[in-house]
């Protein structure tokens, strides 16, 4: 689980912000709080500001971050990626640090680098929530200094030929040059496990994403589909799979990207694909090879009316049910113990909609799992739903660089409504309009 982020000197963030989802003191909505020992965490954080006031960079920043750790520096695209606003922060480090819970431990795993060179400044790992935090390893330009664990008799030789390795590459993460190593010995578990947190824990969602984490169209998938769309009120009763020639399935589709299907399943390298597109009408498909070696193709289709019943294909749905399609398939993910962030949650949903799925993730037992969201719904900002530290507004400062804060900070009245008072500018992180009195309409 993510316990805090800080991030500075990148996209609009200038000077350090953190979000923190550590819970604080109170115990209202004590439901949304997983505890660990004499830390408690928190499943929701929902973060509300102005259009370009940074709260979608928030969630950029992280992701960006997460890249540079499981990609690499030279597959991420780091141009004029710090905060632009001051001409000088091109040549000074941009920071991201992170602190996380993995296997009831907390980690604080920190890096900084110079994003128009690429390089990498500063680099820590430490466990923390103990009576003083254990360096595991510790890196600057000069060197690599590594905690006990790693400098015992067993490992200390094997690890010198690592360190002086990264001497050399000051774009490489030292994280990701062990984790890549995949050395089998348990002194570097606990740098593996924080990888494999960025790798396989850490999901994001953006606006235009599709489908996210569906494995493919089957009978399980058209199921838990139906179950979750039919309790939305989306109008579909049942979800169900159609099998099509691949000529006809794929007739709208480029003859070179069918050449290349084509290419793999004959040369046996494919007998499943998982297949979508990227526009709004776009289809999840499954294609395979029957027993006659011929190519075909599964797909979804959305059956209406109880009465008098008619199949419909993803493109005759409404934007708010193909933007559920992306949602349901996060519900397995909160019951494997997943950060998932979501940018623009609210984006083709209605806002009863928005809070109904909100219930369904809070509602849901034994969840270790956290959901944080950025958002304009207001609706959303109800201290009988959400408690005062899981809401966060991102701001501009004077230098037109993005600030965060939490509502707790305002210490309101549990019994207060929030909404009214933050679309009255209470809090900030509302659009201020100028006059329209003295534009001109005509040329």
């Amino acid at each position: 689980m993510l316990k805090r982020f800080s991030v500075a000197n990148f996209s609009s963030f200038n000077e350090e912000q953190t979000l923190d989802l550590t819970a604080g003191s109170t115990r209202v909505l004590s439901d949304h709080v997983i505890d660990f020992g004499s830390t408690r965490l928190l499943k929701t954080g929902v973060i509300y500001g102005a259009n370009a006031s940074g709260k979608s960079n928030l969630i950029k920043a992280i992701d960006f971050a997460r890249q540079i750790i499981v990609v690499g520096m030279d597959k991420t695209d780091t141009y004029k990626k710090h905060f632009r606003l001051k001409k000088n922060n091109a040549n000074i480090p941009t920071k991201f640090e992170f602190e996380v819970q993995v296997d009831s431990k907390f980690y604080s795993y920190s890096f900084s680098c110079i994003l128009a060179l690429g390089k990498i400044t500063e680099e820590w790992l430490y466990e923390i929530g103990i009576n003083a935090p254990r360096k595991i390893f510790e890196r600057n330009e000069a060197s690599i200094l590594l905690g006990k664990s790693l400098s015992s008799n067993n490992t200390k030789k094997r690890f010198e030929v690592y360190v002086d390795d990264m001497k050399n590459q000051s774009s490489q993460l030292f994280i990701s040059e062990i984790a890549e190593k995949d050395l089998q010995i348990e002194e570097v578990d606990e740098i593996n496990k924080i990888f494999s947190w960025f790798s396989n824990k850490l999901d994001i969602i953006y606006p235009d994403d599709k489908y996210y984490g569906f494995r493919g169209v089957t009978k399980d998938v058209t199921k838990e589909l139906t179950k979750y769309l039919s309790k939305f009120d989306t109008g579909v009763v049942e979800i169900d799979t159609v099998e099509e020639d691949f000529d006809e399935a794929l007739k709208n589709y480029p003859d070179a990207l069918k050449s290349q299907i084509i290419k793999q399943f004959s040369n046996g390298n494919a007998k499943e694909a998982i297949m979508h597109g990227t526009g709004s009408d776009s289809e999840l498909i499954t294609l395979y090879k029957n027993n006659d070696n011929e190519i075909k193709v599964r797909k979804l289709v959305f059956i209406h009316g109880k009465k008098e019943k008619d199949v419909f294909e993803i493109k005759d749905e409404s934007d708010g049910t193909r933007r559920l399609l992306d949602f349901i398939p996060l519900i397995s993910k909160f019951s494997e113990g997943h950060t998932v962030l979501v940018d623009e949650f609210d984006r083709s949903l209605h806002p009863k909609l928005t809070r109904e799925f909100f219930n369904l993730f809070l509602d849901m037992e034994n969840c270790k799992s956290q959901l944080i969201v950025s958002t304009h719904e207001s609706t959303l900002m109800d201290l009988e739903l959400l408690r005062r530290d899981e809401i966060w507004f991102v701001d501009k400062s004077a230098d037109d660089s993005s600030k965060l804060f939490s509502l707790n900070s305002f210490k309101e009245r549990y019994d207060k409504k929030i909404e009214k008072a933050y679309l009255l500018g209470r809090y900030g992180a509302v659009p201020i309009f100028k006059s329209f009195q003295n534009i001109s309409w005509e040329e």
